[in-house]
């Protein structure tokens, strides 16, 4: 359909150029905040379990996640909508009749009887060099927030965050060890005040309300503290129980997480924002212990 069509996506018109023709697959309705997940297609262990159980939050608390569809932290976040029985919807580079990558057809047929599918090319589109690109402005017009999981310091989910706040999206960035290459994006939007530092479900569904102006004002002044550590005498509730599980010795997340009486997701997310305070140190084998003087 045609930008002047009735049906035409509305969100896509906040766009600086938007899609002059768009192709749908699927219902593409939905009533709460729409969340787009974006990140590395060589993404770890850990970010995709991360990915998966965030969008399972996100869609058990009514909100629905897109994504690319493309390995990684994208087939993550549909995935772990899917499972949760949430709406999930893809952007593809691709014509709706292509699947790309080789591999993923059976997700793409799940994610097209949920949220659905979209795309700018005609059907027969097969990839080619800066589709994926362009599509990522897409994914960012399409949501009220987006999510950057990890991504190296050329990730094409930076594209995807750049558009976003051209267009007043809010974004949000998850922290990772800086050692790792896959830290660099999502860090660097952090240190740059360009994202504001993501825990977990809570911190997501707060950026999304932030698009009713007063909120809004609220989350960007938030965006230039919350990257930083929290004071040392007043940690969040999930840090602080989290570091009272720690200890000298290296331990698992999952004996973290069952010490703190935490999730694994949220375990993981705040033995994070930890490693970035000094306070915890993560270990060779995904081990973590207790780091600096606390």
């Amino acid at each position: 359909m045609g930008v002047e069509d009735e049906g035409y996506p509305k969100r896509l018109k906040r766009l600086a150029s938007p899609p002059r023709v768009i192709h749908l697959a699927g219902p593409w309705e939905h009533d709460g905040p729409i969340v787009a997940i974006v990140g590395s297609r060589d993404a770890t262990g850990d970010g995709i379990d991360f990915t998966e159980s965030l969008a399972a939050e996100l869609v058990q608390a009514d909100a629905a996640v897109v994504s690319g569809l493309a390995r990684g932290v994208d087939a993550a976040a549909h995935r772990g909508a899917l499972r949760a029985g949430g709406q999930t919807g893809a952007v593809l580079g691709t014509g709706l009749d292509q699947c790309y990558p080789r591999g993923q057809e059976a997700l793409q047929d799940a994610v097209r009887s949920s949220l659905g599918l979209m795309s700018e090319v005609p059907i027969g589109t097969k990839p080619r060099p800066g589709m994926f690109a362009a599509r990522n402005r897409i994914v960012a017009a399409l949501a009220d927030v987006v999510v950057v999981v990890q991504g190296r310091e050329t990730s094409g989910a930076l594209i995807t965050a750049e558009e976003a706040r051209r267009i007043g999206v809010p974004v949000g960035a998850v922290p990772w060890d800086p050692r790792d290459p896959l830290s660099a994006a999502p860090n660097g939007l952090i240190r740059a005040h360009e994202a504001v530092l993501v825990r977990g479900v809570d911190d997501v569904l707060a950026l999304a309300g932030a698009n009713d102006s007063p909120l809004r004002r609220s989350a960007t002044a938030r965006s230039r503290t919350m990257d930083r550590p929290a004071p040392r005498t007043k940690l969040p509730d999930p840090e602080s129980r989290a570091l009272a599980a720690l200890r000298t010795k290296p331990q698992s997340l999952d004996q973290v997480a069952e010490r703190a009486g935490l999730s694994a997701a949220a375990a993981g997310a705040a033995l994070l924002a930890l490693e970035l305070a000094g306070l915890a140190r993560r270990e060779p084998g995904a081990q973590y212990r207790r780091s600096g003087g606390r």
